[in-house]
């Protein structure tokens, strides 16, 4: 099973996908938690 790869927090490994986001041309990813936190920021990617 595949974990979350968080670009801005490396250190997650939970398996609770809820989306992916495409980071540079890749595929990520991304667990209920930090996505959470991913939408809240004003951070442009």
């Amino acid at each position: 099973m595949e974990h979350c790869k968080n670009p801005w927090k490396d250190t997650c490994k939970s398996e609770n996908i809820k989306l992916y986001i495409q980071v540079k041309g890749e595929n990520l990813p991304i667990c209920q938690q930090c996505w959470s936190k991913i939408a809240d920021q004003e951070e442009e990617w």
